[in-house]
């Protein structure tokens, strides 16, 4: 398998989304910066992050959130994504 070059802010990113992952289960869509998302839409594209959304229930119980539009998203790092990392 040939692995995909990676600039320097994509590599720093995948090795966060590891850090991450093995720290407390991916990376919150929320810390991204607004820089970030680009590459992390790349990593996500190349099948080395997956994106994983969540939807619970509203505050009140009544709504959920997916109704209300709020969902949680969390990065977390595939097998391919684990590869690339070792390949440095």
């Amino acid at each position: 398998m040939t692995l995909p070059a990676l600039s320097p802010a994509e590599h720093a990113l995948l090795r966060e989304v590891h850090v991450s992952d093995e720290d407390h289960g991916g990376l919150d869509g929320a810390e991204l910066t607004t820089d970030e998302y680009e590459a992390m839409e790349r990593l996500c594209e190349l099948g080395l992050v997956e994106a994983l959304g969540e939807f619970g229930e509203a505050p009140d119980g009544e709504e959920d959130e997916r109704e209300m539009g709020e969902s949680v998203v969390v990065y977390r790092i595939t097998g391919g994504g684990v590869a690339a990392l070792a390949v440095d």
